[in-house]
């Protein structure tokens, strides 16, 4: 099942956030919310529809800590947060060249979390940054896919903010773990989701449903976790 979502990335002067545009809308609504009589008026607004849930719900900061990139992803019962070191990518650089949303770009490969990845950047956007958790090369990446085109990052807009836009995060109750930590985690639901399931009052054939539409879920960008 192919998904695509609008993805939007924050390049502030020390630090970067990736997020998806549903997740980051949805946080900017709830944000306003004070108190149940708040929330029950939105629950009431004809428009809030446009609140639409995102299948991508990680959030991802650059060198916060400095040097350092932030994780903050869920798995139903638990938001957890890990980090890991910015500079994660060995990028070997090639004479390539192309033309990509009017910018002149160049091409890079690395390799990384089990899967072959080709990047595009253009010195012409003088950051170090890219979707996702790819930084490191000279300029900004416009557009990344891995090598079998199951992932694809392609830039859609560039523009800069009218008004100071913060980058800020959010202190919450977070289970701070590493990357293989969450991941396990994450695993471990995905193997009980029929307990899980049945716990939450489903019947038997919602369990198979519930079973198999996490069957389906079973390309993760991240095929390797170390």
């Amino acid at each position: 099942f192919i998904k695509q979502e609008d993805m939007l990335l924050f390049i502030g002067k020390n630090v970067s956030e990736f997020i998806s545009k549903n997740n980051y809308v949805f946080d900017t609504i709830m944000r306003g919310i004070h108190n149940h009589a708040e929330f029950q008026q939105l629950l009431s607004d004809p428009n809030r529809n446009s609140m639409i849930m995102s299948s991508f719900l990680y959030q991802i900061f650059k060198n916060y800590p400095k040097g350092k990139i932030t994780c903050l992803d869920h798995v139903i019962g638990g938001s957890f947060k890990y980090e890991e070191n910015l500079d994660l990518f060995n990028w070997k650089l090639n004479g390539d060249t192309a033309t990509i949303s009017g910018f002149k770009v160049q091409n890079a490969t690395c390799n990384f979390g089990g899967r072959k990845w080709i990047a595009w950047f253009s010195p012409e956007i003088p950051y170090s940054d890219g979707p996702y958790k790819f930084n490191g090369l000279p300029g900004l990446i416009v557009k990344i896919s891995d090598s079998r085109n199951q992932y694809v990052f392609e830039l859609e807009s560039i523009e800069k903010p009218k008004h100071k836009t913060m980058i800020d995060f959010r202190e919450k109750d977070f289970i701070e773990t590493t990357k293989q930590g969450f991941f396990r985690a994450k695993d471990a639901f995905r193997n009980d989701i029929v307990s899980r399931a049945k716990e939450a009052g489903l019947n038997s054939k919602e369990q198979q449903i519930a079973a198999r539409n996490m069957a389906q879920r079973n390309n993760p960008l991240e095929l390797k976790r170390k």
